[in-house]
């Protein structure tokens, strides 16, 4: 969930375990970067088919099937499909530590930015529609797991505001966290993406309901 999130695999890169006629051998690359190579693809389709298909469509075949990595290659890393899809989500999550030295509505942006990408670059209609229908249940918890320091975050940024004034002292913190947290979620599923304009809107409306 970061505007700096890792990058993923551009789309055509070819898999490190499937070589096109007359390409360079993979044994002349090196042993590491292959097997990060690898990965990154594995979890980059994984990704992919949660964001456009849903937790249920993730599985060691789809993942096989859409990258040209070998089951085998996928077994050999991740046991089943849980422990893909959690190895998949926990690769775009980033420790939630907002900038340091900033003012403090800087700081609400970047809580702001950070819950879009959550939604945008995780979740996808894929992720979103599972969410909603609440019939995964290990993908539920997973979720709900990812979030507890991130909604911890928010939380304590939203009460040393309140303390050190720079937000006014009758705010209501769980609502002001919930509007936070929600209103990306609420505009992906209203018109299926979430802009910066959105975030600096959101930021605004946050500011007028909180600020001094």
């Amino acid at each position: 969930m970061a505007d700096d999130a890792p990058l993923l695999p551009k789309p055509g890169v070819e898999p490190p375990d499937v070589q096109k006629p007359g390409a360079q051998s993979v044994g002349a690359q090196k042993p590491g970067a292959q097997k990060s190579a690898t990965v990154a693809l594995i979890l980059s389709t994984t990704l992919d088919i949660l964001r456009t298909r849903g937790p249920a469509a993730v599985n060691i075949e789809a993942v096989s099937a859409a990258s040209g990595i070998a089951k085998t290659t996928i077994y050999r890393r991740y046991e089943n499909r849980d422990a893909l899809l959690e190895a998949a989500i926990l690769s775009v999550v980033i420790n939630p530590v907002p900038p340091a030295d900033t003012a403090y509505i800087e700081q609400l942006r970047w809580v702001i930015r950070q819950s879009r990408d959550g939604v945008e670059n995780i979740l996808g209609m894929g992720g979103v529609s599972a969410i909603l229908a609440g019939q995964d249940r290990q993908f539920m918890d997973l979720i709900r797991g990812m979030l507890v320091p991130w909604i911890a975050l928010v939380r304590s940024l939203l009460v040393a505001g309140v303390a050190s004034g720079e937000l006014r002292a009758d705010v209501d913190v769980d609502v002001a966290l919930n509007f936070i947290l929600g209103s990306s979620l609420g505009e992906f599923i209203r018109v299926g993406t979430v802009s910066d304009d959105w975030s600096e809107r959101v930021l605004t409306m946050v500011w007028r309901m909180v600020g001094p």
